[in-house]
């Protein structure tokens, strides 16, 4: 098994435990932008059939909640498949772009 240096002021988690995907993004830090990378125009997510944003985020950045959309970009690991499956199988809501230099996800492990 590899290892990796971790991130300043992360403790690198136990060499003899696997990481799982919640593990290494949990170890993730990530640097707020003024400017939001993400922008949903939510409305249009009610009448959506199928949501694929729910199931396609692996960070879970979007969840249906009272009838509505809701997401917090900071959890974002910037995959981008979220704009992808919305222009293709949703309602084209999701609008994403990559945050701007030094913004944005740092991952600790890769």
């Amino acid at each position: 098994m590899a290892r990796s240096v971790p991130a300043p002021g992360k403790e690198p988690p136990p060499v003899e435990k696997d990481l799982t995907t919640d593990d290494r993004l949990g170890l993730d830090k990530f640097e707020a932008d003024e400017e939001p990378f993400i922008v949903v125009e939510t409305e249009k997510c009610t009448t959506c059939a199928l949501k694929p944003c729910l199931s396609v985020c692996p960070a879970q950045v979007y969840r249906w909640e009272d009838g509505q959309l809701r997401y917090n970009i900071e959890g974002c690991i910037e995959l981008g498949a979220c704009t992808i499956v919305c222009d293709k199988l949703g309602n084209g809501a999701i609008r994403w772009s990559y945050p701007r230099g030094g913004k944005g996800v740092e991952f600790a492990y890769g």
